[in-house]
């Protein structure tokens, strides 16, 4: 019983132990005439700290992965004391596969296949002691609506009110890094473990909307925001074993300093069209969103292990609650895994619009000798896919020594 109070303890401790931080959205107010916001805000509350999914076998579990945490990639991620549990020498990567639709310059519709590297890693563990180097890459994301109404909700930086029916939204994060340095150390049952992020790079964000007529379509705006990150975060997690339980926590964002510079610009085809370019503007942010993150797994044997996670955010803009729940079966131990996950939120506001989903996640694992190679999607992802939209899927692979 004490060694259960000590687990609740410690997890309660880092969940609990630090000041809350905000994030901020970058939001700018017209300077030509004062009528208010225009289109131009990027959030970095979903880069920070700049999620790469991990591992595919994290990802096929629904990121429930708090208290598991026994590959590279996961650890990395989602709890940094998990690096105790790999073997002597371990490599991993990580792929995103993804389709997504765009408007291009002339106003058509289209649909690219890409493939992006997120994670790649080492790690090499010493006796009780681990130390990792890794390059994260957030995902890229886009979306492209076609509206039955005309929408009017976006101002050009004169104050000119824009209409459209259909727009692409892209943020762009190929041009982001973040290099994570991993440190950890088992003390019998306890293990602790620390991340620090080295972030470098930037996020652009394209807006396209365009107006369609009896099927003409018509260019109606074009804009870009650019976002360069040059900085540091801390995390740091720990894992409590305790045979077949297994108590994890961590803290994304504890700690850091991030150099932010912003520019943006914007053309439109109205008469006489404007063709518009902000100064750069520059700041340090030693304030983010932190994440906090506690969960509880049962690993029985190599067999089955189940975790279930509960997470938390708390930013200026953004506010989440979700709780994860996953699990990974050995259909035929030490060689062929299957895996599923669910991911739900209890709040997901976003600045101060409510984007509760709930996703389930679908994953299979292969080992050869000292190989193993994961997948896994999202079914919601994978509908969205059949039916014409954005849709995605990971591939990793990790060999041992």
């Amino acid at each position: 019983m004490k060694k259960v109070l000590a687990a609740v303890v410690l997890t309660s401790y880092l969940a609990l132990n630090a000041s809350p931080s905000y994030a901020w959205c970058y939001t700018w107010y017209n300077r030509v005439v004062q009528r208010g916001p225009t289109y131009a805000m990027m959030s970095v509350d979903d880069y920070l700290p700049w999620n790469s999914g991990g591992s595919a076998k994290a990802i096929g579990m629904g990121g429930a992965f708090t208290a598991v945490a026994n590959d590279l990639g996961g650890a990395v991620e989602y709890n940094p004391a998990g690096l105790t549990y790999l073997d002597t020498l371990t490599i991993g990567t990580l792929g995103i596969a993804k389709r997504s639709n765009t408007i291009d310059a002339q106003g058509n519709k289209k649909a690219k296949w890409t493939i992006s590297p997120t994670y790649a890693g080492a790690a090499l563990k010493i006796g009780n002691f681990a130390l990792g180097l890794s390059r994260k890459q957030p995902q890229s994301r886009s979306s492209y609506q076609k509206f039955s109404q005309v929408q009017y909700n976006i101002q050009a930086p004169d104050g000119w009110q824009m209409y459209y029916n259909s727009l692409s939204d892209r943020f762009d994060t190929s041009g982001l890094d973040t290099y994570v340095v991993t440190g950890a150390v088992k003390m019998k049952r306890l293990s602790l473990g620390a991340n620090f992020n080295i972030i470098k790079g930037d996020i652009v964000r394209t807006q396209r909307g365009r107006y369609t007529w009896n099927n003409i379509t018509y260019n109606q705006f074009d804009s870009k925001e650019t976002v360069n990150f040059n900085g540091y975060t801390v995390d740091v997690g720990a894992l409590m074993d305790m045979g077949p339980l297994r108590l994890g926590a961590s803290a994304k964002n504890l700690k850091g300093a991030v150099d932010v510079k912003r520019y943006i610009s914007w053309v439109d085809n109205y008469t006489p069209s404007l063709n518009w370019q902000s100064a750069s503007t520059k700041e340090r942010k030693e304030e983010f969103p932190r994440t906090y993150s506690a969960g509880a797994a049962i690993l029985l044997g190599k067999v089955l292990t189940v975790d279930l996670d509960y997470v938390v955010t708390d930013g200026r803009d953004t506010n989440k609650e979700l709780g994860r729940l996953g699990a990974e079966l050995a259909v035929i131990p030490g060689f062929l895994f299957a895996r599923g996950g669910v991911r739900s939120d209890f709040k997901n506001l976003v600045q101060n619009q409510n984007q509760k989903t709930m996703e389930y996640f679908v994953g299979a694992g292969l080992k050869l000798a000292m190989l193993t190679v994961d997948a896994s999607a999202s079914l919601v992802q994978a509908k969205a896919g059949a039916d014409g939209g954005d849709m995605t899927g990971s591939v990793g692979a990790t060999l041992k020594f």
